[in-house]
């Protein structure tokens, strides 16, 4: 922030990612919420076009964090809009990150009891794996 001061920036944003990710892996996960929270609400207000990878990616961060606290209603709301913005930035194309939602989002529907959407998802992602 001393480069930055307290205006948003693409770098503090990013590391506000990584530091809830980095705390979601530690286990700290009131903290991670924080740190996802403030890169996106950073991210967003960088990129007003609001399709964004940064802003996908820590949607998907969020998922992930959802999932680790117990909240699937809540992992599944996150990972669906990270996924529909990386395929509004893709389109049909096959993409990895594509691929990565979609295996997350197979294995939030698996713990719903979903059995059947949680196949549909990891069909998907490991279809596109293999092309890629």
């Amino acid at each position: 922030r001393a480069l930055h001061g307290d205006s948003d920036h693409p770098d503090i944003a990013s590391t506000l990612r990584e530091l809830g990710n980095l705390s979601r892996q530690s286990g700290y996960l009131k903290q991670a919420k924080q740190h996802l929270d403030e890169s996106l609400r950073m991210q967003c207000s960088l990129h007003v076009e609001r399709h964004h990878p940064n802003i996908a990616a820590t949607l998907h961060a969020l998922g992930n964090l959802s999932l680790q606290a117990g909240d699937l209603k809540k992992a599944r709301e996150y990972l669906d809009e990270s996924l529909r913005m990386k395929r509004c930035l893709h389109g049909d194309r096959d993409h990895p990150n594509v691929a990565k939602t979609l295996h997350a989002l197979g294995v939030v529907v698996q713990q719903t009891g979903d059995l059947n959407g949680a196949k549909k998802y990891l069909d998907e992602s490991l279809r596109m794996k293999r092309a890629l």
